[in-house]
C-alpha cells in the first residue's frame, strides 16, 4: 500500500487525532508518496506506519506512526504476506486492531520496541522493509 502526503499540519487533523494546535511535521513532505508497512488503530482513530527518508539527516526518521488524514491513498493492494490482529478494549489506549507484517502485528514487544526505537526492533524493522519494498 502507498500514501500520497496531502498535509503535515495538526490544522488539517480531526480532535480524535490528539495533535496540539498548530503542529507541523517537517519530516513528511507534501506530494511525497510512501510505502505504509503498518495500519493501527488507537482509540478509533488510524495511523500509518510510514518510514520517511528525508534529505535533511535531522529528519530522516526511524518507523513513525503518522496520522492517516495526511495522506491520501494512492495504491490500496496490501502485500499476501500482511497479517491482522484484533487486540480489543484491554488495550484500546496502546492499540485495538493492527495490519501490516508478522511481527508488528502478533507481538506486542516488536510493536512497543519500535515505538521506544530499541535496536532489536528496529534491526527486524529494515529487515523487513527490505522484503516488503521489493
Amino acid at each position: 500500500m502507498k500514501v500520497k502526503c496531502i498535509s503535515n499540519t495538526s490544522n488539517s487533523l480531526s480532535e480524535k487525532a490528539a495533535y496540539p494546535k498548530n503542529y507541523h511535521c517537517d519530516s513528511v513532505v507534501i506530494g511525497q508518496i510512501y510505502n505504509v508497512y503498518s495500519i493501527g488503530n488507537w482509540d478509533n482513530y488510524m495511523f500509518y506506519l510510514l518510514k520517511v527518508d528525508h534529505q535533511d539527516s535531522d529528519l530522516d526518521l526511524d518507523p513513525v506512526w503518522f496520522p492517516y488524514e495526511w495522506f491520501e491513498i494512492t495504491e490500496h493492494k496490501i502485500p499476501d504476506s500482511c497479517y491482522f490482529n484484533f487486540i480489543g478494549e484491554p488495550m484500546r489506549e496502546q492499540i485495538s486492531t493492527i495490519v501490516g507484517y508478522k511481527e508488528i502485528v502478533l507481538n506486542y514487544d516488536h510493536h512497543y520496541g519500535i515505538i521506544e526505537r530499541e535496536k532489536e526492533h528496529l534491526d527486524l524493522f529494515y529487515k523487513m522493509k527490505a522484503s516488503f519494498d521489493k
